[in-house]
């Protein structure tokens, strides 16, 4: 049985991983800026020069850290990339570059004393996922045009892209999701160039019975709380509000938006994770940096520690044009313009954050962990903050 081992020291690990390339026959020398972004070590062989990165994480490499690469491989002067992990990779990164199809870009773990390689230019299928007790995750806002809509959408397609079993339920009598997709959302897959379905039910066609083989149930919820099923918010475990910086009315007047949400849902679930989710997200002004802090402040004086602002520059949803477009026709904005898709990179960030949390809080229950996650503000007690 194949075994990962975590380094006790990063420069360490990269030295095992010079080694083994110079085992397949790789001249290599080592990157003397310590700490620089970008690459750790030039492999050479016959011309051609890789730039690898090696990373010593404990757990699995997040889908942020191999964006970051690609991102610096696509602005530098190395044609090839490779990125290796001492524990592997998660389903949401390796899906990240699969879709993207990549030609010359590596993704390898080392296990049993050799990389082994997850992503060689597209040539490895995705696997499928594991069957795993039914998620339930709630996007609800108490207050309509906030995108609760564009976000369950794409956050189911997230999952599917990833090769998670996943149904979209529209809670909104309004029906303005059905409206837009019909009984099945389509998933563009650019990797495989075949589209992925999700099924869409209405409202009055859930049953908790009859659905309970989808791993993953996304609940696109009516802004008025007395129109949802109060069954689906007991169950669920995430709630998603999704809100934006650039409007006052969203996140402004004091977070009253937030805080009527908030109250509404612990009326019925006092137990779920509450995400606030920056949506149409820009790199923000001075203003709208106060007006975050402002709102995180006052959260944290009426609200609980299972409420969490997510860090828009670690988990946010990009202002887009092909995300304001969609909706004129029935696929997910998916699709790869210029080698890139942000929406997609996004939505997975997300799906990775809300399976890691899942993943965490099950171990909590089970080990009884305390232990604080990465990439949140928490909606703790704050100082109040002083305003430029």
């Amino acid at each position: 049985m194949s075994a990962s081992v975590v380094f006790d020291n990063a420069f360490d690990f990269e030295k095992v991983i010079g080694m083994e390339y110079q085992r397949m026959g790789f001249d290599v020398q080592l990157n003397s800026k310590q700490n620089e972004p970008g690459y750790d070590l030039l492999a050479t062989k016959n011309g051609m020069t890789i730039a690898v990165q090696v990373k010593n994480y404990k757990n699995k490499l997040p889908i942020s850290a191999v964006l970051k690469f690609r991102d610096f491989m696509e602005t530098s002067d190395y044609k090839y990339g490779a990125i290796i992990s001492a524990t592997g990779f998660s389903v949401a990164a390796l899906t990240a570059i699969r879709t993207q199809k990549l030609k010359n870009f590596q993704m390898g773990h080392f296990s049993s004393r050799q990389i082994v390689w997850d992503y060689m230019g597209n040539k490895q299928p995705l696997e499928p996922i594991e069957p795993t007790k039914p998620h339930y995750i709630s996007i609800f806002t108490a207050k309509g045009g906030v995108g609760k809509t564009i976000v369950s959408a794409h956050l189911a397609g997230a999952f599917a892209l990833s090769g998670y079993r996943v149904n979209i339920v529209d809670g909104d009598p309004e029906e303005n999701l059905y409206g837009l997709t019909g009984d099945t959302a389509i998933v563009p897959n650019s990797r495989t160039g075949k589209n992925s379905k999700i099924e869409v039910l209405k409202i009055g066609g859930w049953n908790e019975s009859l659905n309970s083989n989808e791993s993953i149930t996304i609940f696109d919820c009516s802004p008025a709380i007395e129109r949802n099923k109060s069954r689906l918010f007991e169950k669920t475990e995430s709630f998603i509000i999704p809100t934006s910086l650039s409007s006052p009315l969203d996140i402004g007047n004091n977070a009253e938006v937030l805080l009527r949400t908030i109250k509404q849902i612990r009326e019925i679930n006092k137990v779920a994770d509450i995400f606030i989710l920056l949506n149409k997200y820009n790199k923000p002004t001075a203003k709208e940096l106060d007006r975050l802090r402002s709102v995180k402040y006052i959260l944290s004086q009426h609200t609980d520690e299972k409420c969490i602002i997510l860090d828009p520059e670690e988990v946010s949803i990009r202002e887009s044009t092909i995300l304001k477009k969609w909706g004129s026709e029935p696929d997910l904005a998916f699709k790869t313009i210029g080698g890139r898709c942000h929406p997609r990179d996004d939505f997975l960030r997300l799906s990775e954050y809300l399976l890691d949390n899942l993943t965490i809080n099950q171990l909590r229950n089970n080990n009884n962990d305390t232990s604080e996650r990465d990439n949140i503000i928490r909606c703790g007690k704050e100082k109040e903050p002083v305003t430029s």
